[in-house]
């Protein structure tokens, strides 16, 4: 039996900021990212800044308190140009086809157990909002498995331009789809 985690974190704040649409297609899943940032009052300044163009449904904080930026109806600016990594994950418009979920942290900083927890509890109640099973664990990607180079690159169509949620290095990973993928049926929202 797998124990269970209860966890119900807070709403910290609101930021939409705009940059997001309508939905081109269907969802099929949720993408995990994390930001870039070096604090979570930076990460929030950011994407509240005019200069600002991307963004996430959800920004999950260091205490496992999160931020919504984009509707959940609307196609949030997080994934660019992407091609599924898996034959199930069927999809041309990224932007559309995931949730984007990031953690405020960037490539040197592991994400906090907390913000996991969370990422997982939001991940499950997407998974709620959709009808999905919790069992359909491929619907959970990174940006790392699906980001690819646009068209006029030299490596044009090629995995490798992003390397989020795991960062520099996958001997040591910030954090990981796989990660949320264990977590996912452990927490109740």
């Amino acid at each position: 039996m797998i124990a269970t985690v209860q966890w119900a974190p807070s709403l910290v704040k609101e930021i939409p900021n705009g940059h997001y649409n309508d939905l081109l297609e269907k969802r099929i899943g949720v993408m995990i990212h994390y930001d870039a940032s070096g604090t979570d009052a930076g990460a929030m300044a950011w994407f509240a800044h005019k200069d600002c163009k991307v963004s996430y449904h959800y920004l999950v904080l260091d205490d496992g308190g999160y931020v919504t930026i984009a509707p959940l109806d609307k196609r949030a600016w997080h994934a660019g140009v992407c091609k599924p990594s898996d034959p199930k994950l069927v999809y041309t418009d990224g932007n559309s086809a995931f949730y984007g979920i990031a953690a405020a942290t960037n490539d040197r900083v592991d994400i906090t157990p907390l913000q996991l927890l969370t990422i997982a509890w939001l991940t499950r109640k997407l998974f709620a909002r959709e009808g999905w099973p919790t069992t359909d664990l491929w619907r959970i990607t990174g940006h790392r498995e699906e980001a690819v180079y646009k068209t006029g690159h030299a490596k044009a169509g090629q995995r490798g331009r992003k390397s989020d949620p795991q960062g520099g290095s996958l001997d040591n990973p910030i954090f990981s789809p796989a990660d949320v993928r264990q977590v996912l049926a452990r927490v109740q929202p």
